[in-house]
């Protein structure tokens, strides 16, 4: 299978940093102002990454990227504000203006610098204002292991 190669400067996360996204195919629709990487679709910027089957990025009237969507086995790894996190959905939304993560389906999320690991259906993160509505299901309520030190 022949891959596509695109790279495109534009603010994934609030920075303009160079971005790179890799797939097995590319379509862009210029009218609706979305573009469409299918196929071990990858997109990196600094330490930050993604993998899945599809990876799909919006853009505005000035063609600014408004939001990020990673659907199909998404894996991740992820660093902001000094919290690296890493781990696995079927489905992320990235909205860089509000910086607000969403994560949907047999969420695993790792926060790696705190030891915390959580499993759910679905996460909403907000990294401006720390907040996080994590939800399960009836029969998989959300599972949340997270280490604490020994009183003495």
């Amino acid at each position: 299978m022949k891959r596509v190669f695109f790279f495109i400067l534009i603010p994934i996360f609030l920075l303009s940093e160079k971005v790179e996204i890799k797939a097995d195919h590319f379509f862009a629709n210029d009218i609706q102002k979305v573009v469409k990487f299918k196929g071990n679709a990858t997109i990196k910027q600094g330490n930050n990454f993604f993998r899945a089957e599809e990876i799909i990025v919006y853009f505005n009237k000035k063609r600014k990227a408004k939001k990020y969507e990673a659907v199909g086995n998404v894996r991740f790894d992820i660093i902001e504000n000094g919290i690296h996190y890493k781990g696995r959905a079927e489905k992320i939304v990235y909205a860089p203006n509000s910086s607000k993560y969403y994560f949907w389906g047999d969420v695993v999320l790792e926060d790696l610098t705190n030891q915390r690991k959580i499993e759910a259906n679905s996460i909403s993160l907000d990294l401006k204002t720390g907040l996080a509505d994590i939800k399960g299901k009836k029969s998989k309520p959300v599972h949340f292991i997270f280490e604490i030190e020994d009183r003495k």
